[in-house]
């Protein structure tokens, strides 16, 4: 794909390209602008973003679609992202399956294909069934490999350091010190991404939302834990470790159930789908309400759970409401901490009850969050849903690759 992104030749140098990813970045944003506004909103003069436009359209990362509103003489011709020529493709890496989804340079999911998790196979064989879905994926919509970007990857865990071993992220260990995105992109022989798919989630709602960097956010993601992706400047906030995000280590209990990672009473510990489960298997009349059973798997637990909390089962909405009080205090935290204004969520742990923890969550700010009392606080529900993190990996492929400048101003 390097034909594809690379700087024109007449526009050499690190602040040539710079200036380059910023245009693709304000054409994102407004989803179509013409020239004259790319040029008011880039600071840029007309000529600079007539070449730089000019050189864009050879290449076909953007094209001309539709007029703008004429304010007296020709009507400005609107400049948007080519989502019909480049492509990009999310993958989550998952125990029980892997999500693949074929998305536009815009992000806007295009297609998806769902093959087995990685269970207990080695991860040479997973990857060797992802190469072969992403293939298929390809050919079902006649793409060439010419026109894909990249491969992004969500999975759990955070890069930069090594994760501590332990039972209940099997997936974690055994990929973590694994060459994954080298060994994909030998069999692909495409760009791999590899990212944490908090991240990916938050990522892909900037991205496919038309975020402008201007506006900082939180994307809440739960799936058997909780973490969040944050975004500030238009970029991932890492951390000094890249562990920025671990918001189910937070304190939510004092003194409550021991942790994996050594305290008492984190969030993941008593708000997480894997707690809630294991809150149901502990009481033999919410197991019976449940209809569950031991050896059923967390995920299965977990819809049946939100399913009855919506049939009005007062045992397990009492259930609910505790996980939505700790998870609401989480939240608090992080928007008076950052002075938020959007908070969003998204992961299959939102999948079932997913406006229910909104309510709730947006009441408990109403009545605890100091930052309500300066600006208006909003809580919504991620656009990518349950399957977030792939649609968010494909976004951190064009993230890196279509505009630079955001992922450098995180260094």
């Amino acid at each position: 794909m390097s034909e594809f992104l690379s700087a024109s030749p007449r526009l050499k140098g690190r602040s040539s390209a710079d200036t380059r990813s910023v245009i693709v970045d304000v054409i994102r944003s407004e989803g179509g602008i013409s020239r004259i506004e790319l040029a008011r909103r880039a600071s840029l003069t007309e000529a600079t973003i007539s070449q730089i436009v000019k050189s864009l359209l050879e290449e076909g990362i953007i094209v001309e679609a539709g007029f703008a509103k004429s304010t007296g003489g020709k009507r400005p011709v609107l400049l948007r992202l080519n989502d019909k020529m480049l492509f990009a493709i999310g993958v989550t890496l998952d125990l029980t399956e892997c999500v693949l989804v074929l998305c536009g340079l815009d992000g806007t999911e295009i297609d998806r294909s769902t093959i087995r998790g990685t269970g207990g196979d080695q991860p040479g064989e997973v990857l060797d069934r992802i190469s072969d879905a992403i293939r298929q994926l390809l050919q079902q919509h006649s793409i060439s490999p010419q026109s894909v970007v990249g491969v992004g990857l969500a999975s759990g865990g955070r890069r930069g350091v090594a994760l501590v071993s332990r039972e209940d992220t099997p997936l974690a260990d055994e990929y973590e010190h694994y060459s994954t995105e080298e060994e994909l992109a030998a069999r692909t022989g495409f760009i791999v991404v590899r990212e944490n798919d908090a991240n990916c989630a938050a990522l892909g709602e900037y991205w496919t939302t038309g975020g402008s960097p201007t506006r900082d956010f939180v994307t809440v993601y739960m799936a058997q834990g909780i973490g969040c992706g944050i975004i500030i400047g238009g970029t991932i906030y890492r951390g000094s470790s890249g562990n920025a995000g671990e918001i189910g280590h937070t304190l939510a209990v004092a003194k409550g159930p021991l942790c994996w990672c050594g305290r008492q009473g984190c969030l993941t510990t008593v708000a997480s789908p894997q707690a809630v489960t294991e809150q149901i298997l502990a009481s033999p009349t919410l197991t019976r309400i449940c209809g569950a059973s031991p050896d059923m798997h967390v995920g299965e637990i977990y819809r049946r759970f939100g399913q009855k909390v919506k049939e009005g089962s007062e045992q397990l909405r009492r259930l609910f409401l505790a996980t939505a009080d700790h998870l609401a205090g989480a939240v608090n935290n992080l928007v008076n901490t950052l002075d938020l204004d959007l908070v969003s969520l998204a992961g299959p742990g939102f999948a079932e009850l997913g406006e229910e923890f909104r309510e709730a969550i947006d009441a408990r700010l109403a009545e605890v969050a100091f930052m309500r009392s300066v600006h208006p606080i909003t809580v919504r529900l991620g656009t990518g849903s349950a399957d977030a993190a792939a649609r968010g990996a494909a976004s951190v492929v064009l993230h890196q690759e279509l505009t630079p400048h955001r992922v450098g101003a995180q260094l």
